[in-house]
């Protein structure tokens, strides 16, 4: 599993082996190119610096993970069982890998409905493979838009939720640089993703 690599350690947060095996499996056969070679935001204002460009997304998904990472660890998450944390870190790696479509023909249309289409292609594929994926976790998916979700039914209500959409809302500041996520992903022409 190539693509799923970038993934490892976000992945190897995740206890529920099968769920983690369920997911990688899922970046390698499903997720539309774009979701490995875009930026995080297509006009460029809402995301940080080291989300955009090449790889973008990805960079973005990464902080997004590191950000819930550290949110589990405060008083307001920790209480969690643990796989609700799962559900956390996977709707995490998950939440945007539908952003422009669920082809690899770039529709920015298609952005206002990208939680759900994410959902979506996520279940369906776990339907395929006889994987019955947990309404918390594809709920925390739909719904990590927050108050921007156009749609009141996928409006973050349970703890896993919120600390999804407050990761995803943290990442995407402009002020933010992580060092870090620009070395676990490259630059742009480092980026190697064979198809």
């Amino acid at each position: 599993m190539i693509k799923a690599e970038h993934f490892s350690h976000e992945l190897a947060l995740i206890a529920d082996e099968e769920l983690a095996q369920m997911i990688a499996l899922y970046l390698e056969e499903r997720v539309p190119t774009y979701f490995w070679t875009d930026g995080a935001s297509s006009s460029g204002k809402y995301h940080p610096q080291f989300s955009q460009g090449k790889g973008g997304l990805v960079r973005h998904t990464k902080a997004v993970v590191l950000f819930a990472e550290e949110l589990l660890r405060m008083s307001s998450y920790s209480f969690m069982r643990d796989d609700h944390k799962d559900f956390v870190i996977a709707a995490c790696i998950l939440h945007d890998t539908i952003k422009y479509g669920f082809n690899e023909n770039i529709d920015k249309a298609e952005y206002k409905n990208h939680a759900k289409n994410a959902a979506y292609a996520f279940r369906m594929f776990c339907l395929e493979h006889d994987y019955q994926p947990s309404e918390y976790l594809l709920g925390a998916i739909r719904s990590h838009m927050g108050q921007w979700s156009t749609d009141k039914d996928d409006k973050p209500f349970t703890p896993i939720d919120r600390c999804v959409h407050m990761a995803d809302y943290m990442a995407s500041r402009s002020f933010i640089d992580i060092p870090q996520v620009k070395e676990q992903y490259n630059e742009a022409e480092n980026i190697v993703v064979p198809f």
